[in-house]
């Protein structure tokens, strides 16, 4: 069957419309009535200013933010700045094992391993950075730690004069009282969001520290063994015949 045809008319243009001075005019209208809407309540602020105040957000009439002094509430999964949590020892989580590293699709995570003087714990990161000007907040780190050891905050102020202070290393990743006190960023994206199932069983450890108090009694008793008796002194060799 055909398709009906449709002739489509377009409409003469007026005077004013060839002109374009009503659209102009429309134009104007529309941004000086934004203008005088916001320069009134900037008026007000000012006048608080003076005083060292912010105006009530009854008295607003525009969407904004006055940073620094006031800061916006994001998501509690809100993706900012890494941190790396303690057990109750008061050592890190991190077990050096390289899964965040691996997983990191911007390679920016850099860990070199040593050996734990705990030996239940067996690793910890010698060396843990992360080049937070390659970092693109993706949480893959995160998601794959399986010892619940690095988290991110909502901390967003992340600025630098050179990329070496852009580089964080355990000493500024390590968590802090600061970063969940009042007026902190707070927690971010991380694991479990409340109690986590580790927490609600008890404090997590190792299953490795169960065995210590075996393996103390174990070496006691290998010290208090006799040391193996030395081998017999080998023959001296025959002189030969003059």
């Amino acid at each position: 069957m055909p398709a009906k045809a449709v002739t489509l008319t377009v409409p003469e243009l007026t005077f004013w419309e060839r002109i374009y001075l009503v659209e102009v005019a429309k134009g104007l209208f529309r941004t000086m009535s934004h203008l005088l809407r916001n320069l009134l309540p900037t008026l007000k602020t000012d006048a608080y200013a003076l005083f060292g105040k912010l105006p009530p957000a009854g008295e607003r009439s525009i969407p904004t933010i006055y940073y620094p002094e006031e800061k916006r509430n994001y998501s509690n999964r809100f993706r900012g700045r890494h941190i790396l949590k303690k057990r109750a020892d008061d050592t890190l989580r991190c077990v050096a094992c390289y899964m965040c590293q691996t997983a990191c699709p911007a390679d920016c995570i850099d860990i070199v391993a040593g050996e734990h003087p705990v030996l239940a714990y067996e690793k910890y990161p010698v060396k843990f950075e992360i080049d937070l000007l390659r970092c693109v907040m993706c949480g893959f780190c995160v998601d794959a730690c399986p010892k619940d050891a690095i988290w991110m905050t909502r901390d967003y102020e992340l600025s630098f004069f050179d990329r070496k202070s852009a580089v964080y290393g355990i000493p500024e990743l390590t968590e802090k009282p600061g970063d969940t006190a009042e007026g902190g960023p707070g927690y971010g994206y991380r694991p479990y969001y409340g109690a986590s199932p580790m927490r609600k069983a008890g404090e997590f450890q190792p299953s490795g520290l169960a065995l210590m108090p075996f393996l103390d009694l174990r070496n006691k008793a290998i010290n208090r063994m006799p040391a193996p008796a030395a081998p017999p002194a080998a023959p001296p060799a025959a002189k030969p015949a003059a």
